[in-house]
């Protein structure tokens, strides 16, 4: 591979020459576009307010040097920015709308100056593949139009000449991250997911660009607080715990857990083998012109602790999880007390509806306990089930008993400062094996049980009476 040395560097240049400048890009992992006419009509407020000042900065991009190697190109990736430079595009045109429509009220030499940017602009194609992005960017057009309305020669070039960016070109990615954490005050963070879809989309295969476009569409449909949502709370800590670390905050420090091998390009160690086979299987079955008599399709075999296959297997991945935790509620949730309830359907309710559900002790129980039974049923699907479910329904409901306030930081203790049920999954060849697990040490005093199977402040009783019927207490 060519080595190109690229220098870290710092400019400050004019919209006009910002707008202009070439092989610009919005990389795979920057959001869609959020703008609304709000952002739009202050930013055009701002400008006009400054416009006979002699200068007026309108902040900072960063922008990554992303040399190509198989093009022999470099390409300006904004990092931060992405927001403010499209929608500086969108006022440009807005303005030549205007020049368009009523040339006799500007001097020649804006409309000539606009028109030339313009041109230069238009070689320039910027793409959001999101729906949302395109109607957020047409509504934003529109409103800047009716804005910039009673706009004068003066404040067009002012726009133009007066209103400036600092650019900070850096050519390592990850210092690119560093330094837009340091400097984004205004805005917010890219989320962990955001850097992890970056380095997996650069992992796909040469061949599969088709595929990555409709991924990325996909990806896009997805809310962001939603990914974060369940790669936070749910497949981080249940990797975190399942290998006995602390998984209290997901952050950019913890991404690499969720990078892994590219079966096409890595060396062909022993260990690949297997990920190799099943994925080259999957791959064929798939493909089989037979695919599209009998319309089947095969699953990739996903293990929530299995070595990840980089590229598009991680965005399946993602999206089978996502289904699974999306339904998770909806699927097992009871919402009507009876005593003619099997014991697993008590257990359920009790985890959704108990009397004190709405306080944050007990959401994190049940997020704790969620995540405990997704992963059993990731990897022995429904054998042996009520056994199991008992089972850790009682590990994770113990901490009640013991804490009149419960934090998140206690559940994280609890979980890797006792016998943790998702190191003893992972390591278990048998469902037995989980269920035959010690818990001894988890489980309340008999008082305990005694005391909170009455109505009290602590807890539902209805739970106290089931530890209590169940004989779950120590000796």
């Amino acid at each position: 591979m060519e080595n190109i040395k690229l220098n870290n560097e710092a400019d400050i240049i004019s919209i006009s020459k910002f707008l202009e400048l070439n092989d610009m890009r919005i990389p795979e992992y920057q959001r869609s576009y959020k703008w609304t006419d709000k952002n739009v009509m202050q930013l055009l407020n701002d400008i006009f307010t400054h416009k006979n000042k002699s200068r007026y900065r309108l902040g900072t991009i960063v922008i990554h040097r992303n040399y190509i190697a198989s093009e022999k190109k470099v390409y300006n990736d904004i990092v931060d920015g992405q927001q403010r430079f499209t929608t500086l595009r969108i006022i440009l045109y807005a303005i030549g709308k205007l020049l368009e429509e009523s040339k006799e009220n500007f001097e020649p030499y804006i409309i000539n100056q606009t028109t030339e940017l313009i041109q230069k602009v238009d070689k320039i194609p910027i793409y959001y593949s999101s729906k949302e992005s395109v109607k957020r960017i047409y509504n934003n057009f529109q409103t800047a139009f009716r804005i910039i309305s009673k706009y004068d020669t003066l404040t067009i070039k002012a726009f133009l000449e007066k209103c400036e960016v600092v650019i900070f070109y850096i050519s390592d990615i990850t210092e690119a991250f560093q330094f837009f954490d340091s400097q984004n005050s205004r805005g917010k963070d890219l989320y962990p997911h955001d850097l992890l879809k970056a380095y997996h989309l650069r992992e796909f295969d040469e061949n599969e660009q088709k595929q990555q476009v409709e991924i990325v569409t996909n990806w896009e449909n997805y809310e962001s607080d939603e990914l974060a949502y369940v790669f936070s709370d749910y497949l981080y800590r249940i990797k975190g715990w399942a290998d006995q670390n602390s998984s209290r905050k997901f952050s950019k420090r913890n991404v690499d857990m969720f990078k892994g091998v590219n079966v096409s390009k890595e060396k062909s160690y022993p260990y690949i083998k297997s990920l190799h086979i099943a994925h080259r299987f999957v791959e064929n079955y798939n493909n089989n012109f037979e695919r599209q008599i009998d319309k089947q399709e095969f699953e990739y075999p996903f293990q929530l602790d299995s070595i990840m296959i980089n590229g598009r297997r991680f965005f399946e991945y993602t999206a089978h999880y996502k289904n699974i935790i999306g339904g998770f509620k909806l699927k097992y949730e009871i919402k009507e007390w009876s005593d003619e309830l099997s014991s697993s359907q008590k257990i359920f309710f009790l985890v959704y509806y108990n009397q004190k559900k709405h306080r944050d002790g007990e959401q994190y129980l049940k997020a704790l306990f969620e995540c405990l039974v997704i992963y059993y049923i990731d990897k022995f699907g429904f054998e042996e089930f009520d056994y199991f479910l008992e089972k850790a329904f009682v590990w994770v409901f113990s901490m009640r008993f013991h804490y009149q306030r419960l934090g998140f930081d206690s559940v994280d203790n609890h979980v890797i400062q006792n016998t943790n049920l998702f190191n003893v999954i992972k390591r278990a060849i048998y469902p037995e094996q989980i269920i035959n697990a010690n818990i001894s040490g988890v489980l309340p005093s008999k008082q305990q049980v005694d005391n909170y199977s009455v109505k009290n402040d602590r807890m539902d009783s209805r739970i106290g009476i089931f530890f209590k019927s169940k004989l779950y207490y120590a000796n």
